[in-house]
């Protein structure tokens, strides 16, 4: 089945004990999220401790409008409890060539490019799968998604 999926980076990964505290307010609000009067059936589940991964069933306890607010401002919460800025918009996060996670503005991943940082097989996240429930497609070659625009010509046509 089909779900809706939000996802929510923050600008630095979190340690462990900050990571376990957000597990359980996300726990605690997707446990009274309700869509209409009906329990939203889904998860909300901290990534790499640097995502937060929300996914929704697609099913007669979608969420929309309110529930859709709550979910925000319920995750808005959590992380200004913890102090924890998220990026907004425009930020791009890949896995550097030792594996760690990096971010960088998205007006930057052309110069990424040319200087051989990001190339066709470079793992990034693509943000846009909002309406799957696969995140086999979320941690992607740089190739394979809208990214790719970056590339060189011919290394586009290869792909």
């Amino acid at each position: 089945m089909q779900q809706y999926t939000w996802i929510f980076s923050l600008l630095t990964p979190v340690g462990t004990s900050t990571a376990e505290q957000m597990t359980q307010a996300f726990e605690a609000f997707q446990a009274q999220w309700k869509t209409h009067g009906t329990p939203v059936q889904g998860l909300i589940k901290l990534h790499h401790n640097q995502f937060v991964v929300i996914q929704a069933k697609n099913d007669d306890s979608r969420p929309s409008g309110c529930s859709i607010d709550s979910l925000r401002r319920a995750v808005t919460s959590i992380l200004e409890q913890h102090r924890l800025p998220w990026a907004e918009g425009g930020e791009i996060f890949f896995r550097n060539a030792s594996g760690d996670i990096q971010m960088v503005h998205f007006q930057q991943i052309k110069a990424l490019v040319a200087d051989g940082t990001l190339n066709e097989d470079s793992i990034v996240f693509d943000h846009s799968l909002s309406n799957s429930d696969d995140l086999s497609l979320w941690e992607v070659p740089l190739a394979d998604t809208w990214m790719k625009r970056f590339l060189p010509s011919e290394t586009k046509q290869k792909v």
